[in-house]
This record gives C-alpha cells, sequence and structure tokens, in this order.
C-alpha cells in the first residue's frame, strides 16, 4: 500500500511539473514574440535606405490603444477640428464680444533633426477633400492680395509687411517655420469660429473692421501666418476690403504683457520649477536613459540640453509622428540605433505624468501668474471696452503654446488646453438683460470655452458664478451653464491676483528679495 502511495505521489510530481514547464514555455515564447516582433517591425521599418518608406506607414505601425491616441491627439488633424460649445448658448443672450488666443499651427521641428528632408509637410494623414476648395482660395487670395491694392495689403499686415504669408514650399518641414499643414489647421478652425459666432455677433455690412476686430501677434513668422490664415477663413464672405481694414500689431513678447513684461521674482520661479522638473527625471533613470538613447537617433548634433530633456525630445518626434514619417535611424560608432515605437509611448507616458506634477508646483503656478499679469490687465480692460462702448466684437492674439499656459494659470484653470498646435482659448462676453438699454457692468458675464469645452466651472473665481439655464436649439432641450460675472474678473485682478505673493501690485510681487 504504502509503495503505490509513493508511486502515485512521483506521477502526481511529474504531472505537476510538465504542467509548470508547459506554462513557462508558452510564456516565454509569447515574450519573445512581442518584444522581438515588435523590434523586427520597427526596424524594418528603419532600415528602407534614404527612408524611402511610405510616409504613411508609422501611424499604422503604432497599435490603436489608448497610449497612441493621446500621441496623434498633439498633431491636431484639420478633420478633427470643429466647435463643439462655442457660441451654443440660447438668443435671450447677446454675445457682445469674444477675445480668442491661439497656438500657432504645426511647424517644423525647432532643431536640426535627421531625415527632416524626407518627411512631408503638406498634408495631414488622410484626404483633404473637405479643405481642398479653401485652401486654393487662400492661396490664389494670398498671391492676389498685392495686386487689389498693395497699400492695402500692407496696412493689413503692419508691421508684418516684409515677412511671406504662405510657408517657401507645400512639402517642405523647415525649422520653426509653419507647414502647410499648419495653414489648414487655421483654416479649418476660422471655419468653426466663423460658424459659431458670425452672425451671433451680427458681423457683416456693418461692421466697422477697422475698429471691431483686432489682432496681435507676437514677431514670429508662424504666429503671422496663422492669424492671416484664421482671420481669411473667418471673413472669407466679406471681400478683400473688409479684411484689408483690419491691422496687424506686433507684440514683443509670448506673454502679450505690453508694459509689465520685466519680473526678476518670475525667472527666480522659473528656476526653481526647472530644478523641480530635473529632480523628476533623475528619480527615473530609465526614462533618462530612454532620451538619451532615442534623442542620438533624432537630432543630428544632439547636445547635452537635448539628451536630458523630455519636452525638447517630444517635440522633435512630433514632426515625425503628426506627417506619417517613419522614426530615424542613426549609425553611430559603428552600431546603427533607431528609435522604437514602445520608446515613443514611453517618453509620451512620462511627460503627460509630468505635466501632472507641473499643475501642482507652487514655484510654476507663481512663474505663470506673474508672466500673465500684463496679458490679463489687456483682456480686462478690453472686457470693460465692450461693456462702455459695445467694440471691439472680436481680439484675436496669436502666440505660442506658452501664451495659452500663461493664461490659463491666470484663470486657475488646470487644463491640457496648450497640449496641441492650433490650441484655442476663447472668452466669451454675454450680455444677459437684453432688455435694459443702459449698459451696466452687473449686467454682463463672460465665458471660457478651450478648444471646444467650457471650462467656466473651473475657474476659481467663477466658482460662485451664476447658473444660467439655456435652450439648447440644436436638441430643444434645457441645459444649465455658468456664466461668470465680468466683476469677478476686475475683482480678482485688482484685489487677489498678488495673495500668493503677499502682495498688492505688480512691482512688490516682482521684487527678487521677496523670494527665499
Amino acid at each position: 500500500m504504502l509503495a503505490e502511495m509513493v508511486r502515485l505521489s512521483y506521477q502526481h510530481r511529474a504531472f505537476y511539473c510538465y504542467v509548470i514547464l508547459s506554462v513557462w514555455i508558452f510564456l516565454l515564447v509569447a515574450g519573445m514574440y512581442k518584444y522581438i516582433g515588435v523590434d523586427d517591425k520597427t526596424s524594418m521599418q528603419t532600415r528602407v535606405p534614404n527612408n524611402d518608406l511610405s510616409l504613411r506607414e508609422f501611424p499604422r505601425n503604432l497599435k490603436s490603444d489608448t497610449k497612441t491616441k493621446k500621441i496623434f491627439r498633439f498633431c491636431n488633424l484639420p478633420h478633427e477640428i470643429a466647435a463643439d460649445t462655442e457660441g451654443k448658448l440660447d438668443s435671450n443672450l447677446t454675445l457682445s464680444g469674444i477675445l480668442i488666443f491661439i497656438r500657432h499651427g504645426d511647424r517644423g521641428p525647432l532643431t536640426h533633426i535627421r531625415n527632416i528632408s524626407s518627411i512631408n509637410c503638406g498634408s495631414e494623414l488622410g484626404t483633404l477633400t473637405e479643405l481642398e476648395t479653401i485652401y486654393e482660395n487662400y492661396v490664389s487670395f494670398v498671391q492676389n492680395a498685392s495686386s487689389y491694392s498693395r497699400a492695402a495689403w500692407a496696412q493689413f499686415l503692419g508691421p508684418f509687411h516684409g515677412l511671406p504669408v504662405l510657408p517657401a514650399n507645400a512639402r517642405d518641414c523647415r525649422i520653426g517655420q509653419l507647414t502647410t499643414l499648419g495653414i489648414l489647421q487655421l483654416l479649418k478652425t476660422g471655419i468653426a469660429l466663423r460658424n459659431a459666432y458670425y452672425h451671433r455677433l451680427n458681423l457683416g455690412n456693418g461692421t466697422s473692421f477697422g475698429k471691431d476686430v483686432i489682432v496681435y501677434s507676437t514677431s514670429y513668422r508662424r504666429t503671422v501666418q496663422s492669424a492671416v490664415a484664421l482671420l481669411y477663413a473667418l471673413f472669407e464672405n466679406d471681400g478683400f476690403q473688409s479684411l484689408a481694414r483690419i491691422s496687424l500689431q506686433e507684440s514683443q513678447s509670448y506673454a502679450f504683457c505690453s508694459n509689465e513684461c520685466a519680473c526678476p521674482a518670475a525667472e527666480k520661479f522659473l528656476k526653481q520649477h526647472l530644478k523641480e522638473t530635473s529632480n523628476h527625471l533623475k528619480s527615473h533613470p530609465a526614462v533618462g536613459e530612454l532620451i538619451k538613447q532615442a534623442a542620438s537617433a533624432v537630432f543630428e548634433l544632439p547636445d547635452q540640453a537635448q539628451t536630458c530633456d523630455p519636452n525638447t525630445l517630444r517635440d522633435a518626434l512630433l514632426t515625425y509622428v503628426c506627417h506619417g514619417a517613419s522614426l530615424p535611424c542613426a549609425d553611430l560608432d559603428t552600431q546603427r540605433t533607431c528609435v522604437k515605437s514602445d520608446q515613443v509611448t514611453g517618453l509620451f507616458a512620462y511627460t503627460d505624468w509630468e505635466s501632472k506634477q507641473i499643475a501642482k508646483s507652487s514655484s510654476r503656478n507663481k512663474y505663470g501668474l506673474l508672466k500673465a499679469y500684463g496679458m490679463l490687465r489687456g483682456i480686462v480692460t478690453f472686457l470693460l471696452r465692450i461693456i462702455s462702448e459695445a467694440r471691439p466684437k472680436i481680439v484675436l492674439y496669436s502666440g505660442h503654446d506658452k501664451t495659452l499656459e500663461y493664461l490659463a494659470t491666470a484663470l486657475g484653470i488646470v487644463s491640457d488646453v496648450a497640449t496641441h498646435y492650433a490650441s484655442r482659448l476663447v472668452i466669451e462676453v454675454y450680455k444677459i438683460n437684453p432688455r435694459n438699454d443702459n449698459r451696466l457692468a452687473s449686467d454682463f458675464y463672460f465665458r471660457i470655452v478651450a478648444n471646444g469645452r467650457d471650462l467656466t466651472p473651473k475657474v476659481p473665481f467663477c466658482r460662485n458664478a451664476n447658473t444660467y439655464v439655456s435652450d439648447d436649439g440644436e436638441f430643444m432641450s434645457k441645459k444649465s451653464v455658468k456664466l461668470c460675472p465680468i466683476e469677478n474678473i476686475v475683482r480678482q485682478l485688482h484685489d487677489d491676483y498678488f495673495v500668493p505673493f503677499n502682495a498688492t501690485n505688480f512691482k512688490d510681487a516682482c521684487s527678487s528679495h521677496k523670494i527665499r
């Protein structure tokens, strides 16, 4: 009996060992298939001589999952741009004016990257049929504009009259320059804003474009070209003579800070913030190594800053990703190094995590508040003019990601508002009592819409704002929206803005001795 039990015990052990060994072999094969398979696909993709692979292959090689969807969101392709909640409040409210803040459209990288000459920056990843006509009309308009009236065109461009309005070549990705894809993004944005606001603002024959439309741009070619493309789409039906009455104005700063730009304390807060981000990266050595390896293949002459800055690398990789180009390879010390798709997703996952840490950073918040103060003063000035003078109807600021980041900080919004090219933030001004002919400040409210999303409820100084029940004309239903009194933003600027600095004005807040 004992011998029989021992024999059965050995049989069970053998069976268990067989099962465990089979599972282990299965997992090993699956793991090899996963990792070797990805590397093989990537290496096949990058071994093509002179990067001759179809410019549409890389997006198809990325698996369609949550990670890659977040990456392609950065590209903001034209077919994805549409108005959402912009202007969608019922007719009992009078839309009195809007302030539009945009980030420029898609551009080439900010530094030299490999294979840039083979990347086609001329179109979106798909079909252009929806925009072909307006794009061709826009190109024709720009090319013939000076023939209508050279003086009027020069007046329209103002200080930028010497800059070209179209990219030099439809396919080129030039360093820091707006691409044709960028033009398409702004044309589509202009169409979306025209559909949302044109009739509600009573634009058209009675509009005094010189007084009702005010435009600011930084002195970069890409922001000027973005502003012109958006304005063309917004006022396409009004003709050259109407558009030419607008005069572009120049801002010397990303922050549109006017006379409140210099601030020693802001630079010290920035240094503190950069030290924090450096410590974050040091706490993730695997990410640091990933950046170093990928940067050596991406940048033609990588320097120390490029090999340790995740955002610089991410910006460069977007040139490949958003234009369907294959990822680059480089021969370094007789060894071929290629950027792999899992490195791209890993990098973007880290920068996404890092952005959440930035939102919690006191030094970053204080830096943004000081940088945005001049811009917010300008905004409040325009809001008060809209109340008292019923104009301007449109104010456009054509800037950069930093512009929108500073503004979001000043408004207390934790948002990815500046994540992608051609991002937009609109401040809508409404009069809630149309029967009252007197222009009382208490009758005026505003709403903040960023990339189609209503962010007014997220603004700290608007949390106690009025809830307005609006008729959704499209679906014949009721919905509640927040409208924030103009008085709230005026009070925020004059009474509460410098509380985080234990100061009451910009000069005292900017004194460097206040920082410990």
